[in-house]
């Protein structure tokens, strides 16, 4: 069953997307591309989080990003340890890009202080402790398992009151498409933003 869908705009109330100016950074493989990028920060501006968590830093162009568009937010961003260890291979989905990770290059070379790492596999790891988010970002493992686990923790870290952006809904990534329909189905407002591979839910 397709997801109903939202323009961007009616989510930011204006033509925020086109007029986000992004820092410049070459793209990389499993980079979320620019325009999805803006999309993401128009729809940070338009809510204007104190604290948001982003799950899957990779090299930490999106995390960056977010903290220059939000510059008095916190931003906690998580990611496996870089030694992930053969366990995990049952859950996990793209070992290309794990294990060519260089996890938040982007930002630890700026020294930016309002971004707090976390290693951790979030499968086994206690959400509680990282503060009180209210926006997320899922962009993790991509396997049904991993996108319900992600999601479920965070709606109950922030006790069912926040703003979860979801990349990768798309037919490649059947699990990121089951978990997002499968909440929907439950009677949550979950939206596919038009021609962005983006799951959009706001439970404020």
């Amino acid at each position: 069953m397709p997801l109903p869908e939202i323009q961007v705009e009616q989510i930011t109330r204006s033509a925020a997307a086109a007029e986000v100016v992004l820092r410049s950074l070459p793209y990389e493989d499993g980079q979320l591309p620019d325009d999805q990028a803006k999309v993401l920060i128009a729809i940070l501006l338009a809510h204007h989080p104190t604290e948001v968590l982003e799950i899957g830093t990779f090299f930490g162009h999106t995390t960056i990003r977010m903290a220059e568009a939000l510059p008095n937010a916190t931003i906690h961003t998580v990611d496996l340890p870089t030694k992930h260890g053969l366990p995990w291979r049952g859950y996990l989905t793209d070992f290309h890009l794990i294990n060519r990770r260089e996890v938040g290059r982007e930002f630890n070379k700026r020294k930016h202080g309002r971004i707090i790492q976390y290693f951790a596999d979030t499968m086994t790891w206690d959400f509680s402790g990282i503060g009180a988010p209210t926006f997320f970002f899922i962009d993790g493992s991509h396997s049904y398992e991993c996108v319900k686990n992600d999601s479920d923790k965070c709606l109950k870290l922030c006790r069912g009151k926040g703003v979860f952006v979801w990349h990768d809904f798309a037919p490649t990534h059947p699990g990121v498409v089951q978990l997002l329909q499968e909440w929907s189905a439950s009677g949550r407002d979950v939206r596919k933003i038009v021609g962005f591979p983006l799951g959009y839910y706001n439970c404020f």
